[in-house]
């Protein structure tokens, strides 16, 4: 079984992981960029990007993912 992650808004659609965890240090990674920008590292409101679930860090971003077989996922694979 492999992870298909789905951009709900269209435009990063096709990445395949091997596990849920993947998935979610990868969502967390692409948006640490923007994550509560201005709030300082020492400020009490500041949330560890890398501490959210990934119901959370997929609801920050408008993701889904989908359950999908080996065979599936190759053709992911085959597009890159």
């Amino acid at each position: 079984m492999k992870i298909l992650r789905i951009d709900r808004q269209g435009v990063l659609n096709g990445a395949v992981y091997n596990d849920l965890e993947s998935l979610r240090q990868n969502l967390c990674d692409y948006h640490s960029i923007d994550w509560q920008l201005g709030i300082d590292e020492n400020d009490k409101d500041f949330i560890d990007i890398h501490s959210l679930t990934l119901d959370e860090i997929m609801d920050h971003g408008e993701w889904n993912y989908e359950k999908i077989t080996d065979e599936e996922a190759k053709q992911y694979d085959d597009q890159r």
